[in-house]
């Protein structure tokens, strides 16, 4: 623990941590297409995950979609020269979207992305008609020590259920959790499927440095929505695991009623990463983002 604090102090005290702003553009998209369609989805990963997250949104084109991408320290092409700061991304992906020609923009953000999104979503020009789609939404605070105790508890089932407290055995039961929740860490003799969702699910993890990871989580402990944030008029909704490890149905159900009573759309037997492990999710969020009722499966 001494360690990770001194490095937690080394990296917080970095002079390009102390800027919330980089010298490159956040953005990323076809600057022949987006500008000028009538239909533009904005989409914001999650802290700590690159925008290949969104990577099965491809097919959003043929239904008239054009895509754009915000971008954070250290991934997908941009230098650790800022820190993540959620008001200052949710300003920037606001800006962006009110230099477009659409009739209609839908921010689809995926964890920390979520919060980021619901922020940005007022300070657009309502011509735009904006939606947001908020998947496996992170809450204020990061979840603050509910959060924690939980990923704390998770790692010690994990360690409980394989009798070891090696890395090469922990973290694979710990990341069967993190995909579909509690009955995945604690099974006692994991199924071939599960073996194989955990295998091909450990491919998708991005090598972070210590630097990168300090500059996305550096500033969510203390982060919390603005009290005048005004959603009126601005469909909203969230599509979560059920089985959720990091931010529980509970967590979010009460951040839901906090802005209003958002709509809930939950996956059963679902953890946090529905990116992965549901991607007709991406589906759901499309029907959303067209006004469509939400399938029946």
């Amino acid at each position: 623990m001494r360690l990770l604090f001194i490095l937690l102090l080394c990296a917080g005290c970095s002079p390009a941590l102390l800027k919330t702003r980089g010298a490159d553009d956040p953005m990323i998209y076809d600057a022949a297409k987006v500008p000028q369609a009538d239909r533009v989805a904005i989409f914001i990963p999650g802290a700590l995950s690159s925008i290949a997250v969104f990577k099965e949104t491809a097919d959003w084109e043929e239904d008239g979609f054009a895509r754009a991408f915000y971008r954070y320290p250290g991934l997908d092409g941009l230098p650790v020269d800022h820190r993540l700061d959620p008001t200052t991304a949710a300003a920037e992906v606001a800006a962006f979207a009110n230099t477009l020609h659409a009739s209609e923009v839908t921010l689809v953000g995926y964890s920390t992305g979520a919060l980021i999104a619901l922020q940005a979503a007022p300070q657009i020009d309502p011509s735009h008609h904006v939606r947001v789609a908020a998947m496996s939404p992170a809450v204020e605070h990061a979840g603050g020590f509910r959060t924690i105790l939980r990923g704390a508890r998770d790692v010690m089932r994990a360690v409980t259920a394989t009798r070891s407290v090696a890395k090469t055995k922990v973290w694979p039961r710990f990341w069967a959790g993190l995909l579909f929740g509690p009955d995945a860490l604690e099974a006692p003799v994991p199924s071939k499927e599960l073996q194989e969702a955990v295998v091909a699910g450990s491919k998708i993890n991005v090598p972070l440095s210590t630097q990168t990871a300090i500059a996305h989580t550096l500033a969510l402990p203390g982060w919390r929505l603005p009290d005048d944030l005004d959603l009126t008029g601005i469909p909203v909704s969230f599509f979560i695991g059920l089985n959720d490890p990091v931010f529980s149905t509970a967590q979010t159900t009460d951040f839901s009623r906090k802005i209003g009573g958002v709509p809930i759309l939950g996956y059963p037997g679902q953890g946090h990463l529905l990116f992965f492990t549901r991607p007709d999710v991406f589906d759901d969020i499309k029907d959303f983002a067209l006004g469509r009722p939400p399938r029946l499966r």
